[in-house]
């Protein structure tokens, strides 16, 4: 028992102090339009509409999950540019503690640390630059990790139990609420490998129930989304996702392997490595090592039939997950590892479940020694850097600039280009609110993204000034405005930004909200 409270309250200060880690290290990275989009659908959610009516959301809602925990987070902070930090450290704190726990598994003893001491070594550290902005910013996947890796904690820790089928379908089913790609890493590899065992081996029953669960989290979150249209819910498009020409797909499979180093920390874009981050880089290829090797000796025992369940359950995620990027238009650019993010801990987990009974075994002697001491340097380095390493603190948000002299010309309502309007309204408090646009043709129409109808109607609001980004045109240009509205009173270049003030409420005659 004192053994138990003494683990129990070591967790919690480790808790705390990688929080306040990962909360430095989010602050490295400025918020964008998606982060402060979702904080504004959670204030929204949580102060009188709860069906977020109105709102034209993105085809990933996070609905019932990062809008929930942003909600929460709230409460304590208000919708500030902090809170989408704060969020996103402890969103990563927690899968670093789910996917530790799914790694120790059903070990004990000796066996049991070094599971969990392979695990938080591959995930410790992310990588600045992309991988900062994969793992440790707005929602984008890295969140919906979390009731996917507690849903395969689940099926390994309550094995047989009669609800453990309802546990899995209904966490599935949650998380596939707010990502649909929960159903696709999720639910169909879960379906595919119990229905390959329930074939190949005995237990015929339990495999097929966790297929029925499979189903059942499908219908679960699909009957979900079709129940808040019929109460008049938020609008949100289905993913954009087809089929890559088959030419296209080995240019697509070197952006995935370079997406995985990202994400792993073997791949620093951008960086001119040297000393210290070359070293890094070096440790975060061990662990990258043995989750390939766990990754390729365990699918060899999950096809021949051998390999635990829950294994070979990772084994199929990761390979669905990984799969659709190459053979799909998903992978355009690095900035696509956020849809790889689930890879992550359930590749760290596999390594450690492979890796830790090895690790925990005298009988190679030396090497099994040598791995040890490999594993304690790697974590040593890590922990290490986590705590000494500060990385600079960027501005509170994209665009700051240009929210910055709105708000010292007491400007306070008008448009912006998807990525100066949110966010804008976030940084600022609301006190500076800029209605997201995008261009039409030769107008600008309100952007059906992000974006509640609320923020365009002209008896309410009185917009006297629109904010373009000169380098990315597609949302909208100063030229568009011109033709709708006449030349500007003002124009002010401030960055990247221009900013056109007007004497006229730019609301009036704009076309409707998602019409």
């Amino acid at each position: 028992m004192r053994q138990r409270v003494m683990i129990g309250a070591g967790s919690v200060v480790v808790a705390v102090g990688l929080f306040l880690a990962y909360l430095r290290t989010a602050r490295a990275f400025p918020i964008n339009g998606d982060g402060a989009s979702n904080a504004l659908q959670a204030w929204d959610m949580f102060h009188g509409n709860p069906l977020l009516k109105g709102w034209a959301l993105s085809d990933v809602s996070f609905y019932p999950t990062e809008l929930v925990q942003y909600g929460i987070v709230q409460w304590f902070t208000g919708v500030t540019a902090d809170q989408v930090h704060v969020t996103a450290a402890i969103t990563y704190t927690m899968i670093v503690f789910v996917a530790a726990a799914l790694a120790k598994g059903r070990a004990e003893g000796r066996e049991a640390w070094l599971r969990v001491a392979v695990a938080v070594a591959i995930l410790l550290l992310p990588v600045p630059g992309t991988g900062y902005q994969t793992l440790l910013s707005s929602p984008n996947h890295t969140g919906s990790a979390v009731p996917l890796v507690l849903a395969w904690l689940v099926l390994d820790r309550l094995r047989h139990r009669v609800w453990t089928p309802v546990l899995v379908a209904l966490l599935l089913g949650w998380g596939a609420m707010g990502d649909p790609l929960i159903t696709f890493v999720g639910a169909v590899p879960l379906a595919v490998v119990c229905a390959y065992r329930a074939i190949r081996r005995g237990e015929r029953l339990y495999e097929l129930s966790l297929v029925a669960a499979a189903v059942v989290s499908v219908v679960v979150s699909r009957g979900f989304r079709h129940l808040l249209d019929a109460l008049g819910a938020f609008q949100s498009p289905h993913p954009p996702i087809e089929l890559a020409p088959l030419s296209d797909w080995p240019h697509r499979a070197w952006m995935t392997a370079r997406m995985v180093g990202v994400i792993f920390g073997t791949h620093r874009p951008g960086w001119h490595l040297a000393g210290f981050e070359i070293l890094l880089s070096l440790l975060h290829l061990i662990g990258f090592a043995v989750a390939l090797v766990a990754f390729v000796v365990t699918l060899v025992r999950a096809v021949r039939g051998t390999a635990d369940r829950v294994d070979s359950v990772m084994i199929a995620a990761i390979t669905c997950n990984l799969g659709a990027e190459i053979v799909s238009t998903i992978s355009v650019d690095l900035m696509a590892a956020r849809e790889i993010a689930p890879v992550l801990p359930m590749a760290a987990a596999l390594a450690a479940r492979y890796a830790g009974p090895w690790l925990a075994s005298g009988a190679s002697g030396r090497t099994v020694r040598i791995g040890r001491g490999a594993l304690a340097a790697v974590l040593a380095v890590f922990a290490l850097t986590v705590v000494i390493y500060s990385p600079p603190r960027a501005e509170p948000s994209e665009a700051q600039e240009a929210a910055d002299y709105l708000g010292e010309r007491g400007l306070s309502y008008g448009l912006g280009a998807y990525w100066a309007s949110n966010n804008i309204t976030v940084t600022t408090e609301h006190k500076v609110v800029v209605a997201p646009v995008v261009g039409g043709g030769d107008r600008l129409v309100p952007f059906c993204w992000q974006s509640k109808d609320s923020m365009y109607d002209a008896g309410a609001h009185d917009a006297r000034f629109v904010v373009f980004e000169k380098d990315r045109p597609f949302y909208g240009t100063p030229e568009q405005a011109e033709h709708m509205w006449g030349a500007p009173v003002e124009r002010h270049d401030v960055g990247k930004y221009a900013i056109l003030l007007y004497n006229v409420n730019l609301l009036v005659g704009l076309p409707p909200h998602c019409g």
